[in-house]
């Protein structure tokens, strides 16, 4: 007679994600998930398959609980240019309540080279970034906030990258004074 699961499919897949977020994919043992997670082995391995796996479904619910949020959010501002610093500044958040950084990223550093399910996920967030930072400035220079004479693609493809560094910065950094300074900076081409 087959056991009913004694969890909660959704929850245990957020702890998952905490951890592959807060260690990377390589310092992520199976031990680890499973303490962490709250479930037996077998569970695990008969819900969400291999580590791997498993990996794949955390950084797909990422995009879903972490992205997809940020992304209505940004979308909602009334001025492109609140709607940008907006997404620079939820990078730095440091309250204690999700680990450091962006779990997008830390995985483009540490796996996509060698793992094309890793790197087509990131691609594509990267690629839902960059054409969330276009419409913003083309919102903002329809609006006349950020100027016209800007090629909007290049501006949009810029801030992208600026973002990223400033997430992989928000890892490591303790000097937000730096941080906040990076995000003026990348804001100031919107002039």
């Amino acid at each position: 007679m087959a056991r009913s699961k004694q969890f909660d499919t959704d929850e245990v897949l957020g702890k998952a994600m905490r951890l592959f977020w807060e260690q990377g994919y390589e310092h992520t043992s199976m031990q680890d998930l499973v303490e962490g997670m709250g479930v037996h082995k077998r569970s695990l391995y008969d819900t969400f398959g291999d580590k791997h796996s498993l990996f794949l479904k955390a950084l797909d619910r990422y995009a879903d609980t972490i992205g997809e949020p940020l992304i209505r959010k940004s979308k909602a501002e009334p001025s492109a240019k609140q709607a940008i610093r907006g997404l620079f500044e939820y990078s730095l958040i440091d309250d204690g309540s999700r680990p450091k950084g962006c779990m997008i990223v830390n995985s483009a550093t540490e796996l996509a080279l060698r793992d094309p399910e890793t790197a087509s996920r990131v691609k594509r967030t990267f690629s839902n970034s960059e054409q969330l930072l276009l419409e913003l400035v083309q919102y903002g220079q329809q609006s006349g906030e950020i100027e016209a004479r800007h090629d909007a693609r290049r501006l949009a493809l810029t801030l992208a990258n600026a973002w990223v560094g400033l997430r992989v910065q928000a890892r490591v950094a303790t000097d937000h004074v730096q941080l906040r300074a990076i995000i003026d900076g990348a804001l100031a081409m919107l002039d």
